[in-house]
This record gives structure tokens, sequence and C-alpha cells, in this order.
């Protein structure tokens, strides 16, 4: 059995490779996803990558303060812990302005 994939997010013109180690005891593969709020990345648009159980962001909309609950956390796949925020007051003013790129989709690698 393969020990390790690689997954690539595609979210707002920007692209993120994971790496998932299969887990014996858990028998499932788990992500090694980035810390975000200690290297925060942002796509070309300006708009930062989020884990869905980031908490505490002003502009959360959800109902549990979360990013995952969150309706401008756009996701890869509906399932992911990670994604893009696309709410206007978080993005970063550094990046060109852009028109967003539509392609919101993931593969995955074996």
């Amino acid at each position: 059995m393969e020990k390790e994939r690689l997954r690539t997010f595609f979210i707002d013109g920007d692209q993120l490779t994971v790496k998932y180690h299969y887990d014996e005891k858990a028998e499932i593969f788990i992500g090694q996803f980035p810390e975000f709020d200690e290297e925060p990345r942002y796509t070309p648009n300006g708009r930062p990558w989020k884990s869905a159980v980031s908490i505490g962001c002003p502009f959360a909309k959800g109902q549990y303060d979360d990013c995952g609950s969150c309706p401008c956390l756009i996701k890869a796949e509906p399932h992911d812990i990670i994604g893009v925020c696309f709410h206007e007051g978080l993005r970063s003013r550094a990046s060109p302005e852009k028109k967003p790129v539509s392609d919101i989709s993931a593969s995955t690698g074996n």
C-alpha cells in the first residue's frame, strides 16, 4: 500500500499542494496542512488561504465564529478543511487587483 499522496488545491488562481501520509492506526490519509495563521499565504488576487478551524475573524458570518461555518470560505471540495477567504475586508492590499479566477476545483494525485 502506498504511504504518501499529494493533492493540489486550485482556488482563485492559486494552487497549493499538500502531502498526505497514511496513518496505519487510523487507517486513513492525514494531510500536512500549512499553518496559515503563522505563515500567511495569499492568492494572486490578494485573498488569504485559511483553515476551516481558524477562529476569531472579525468578519466571520458563521454560527460558530470559525472559518469553516462562514460562507466567505471557498473550498475546492465541500469536505475540505482549507480554502480561500473571499471577504473583501481580509483581502491584501499588497496584491494587484485582478478579476477572480473561476477555477475552484481540486485534483488528487496517487
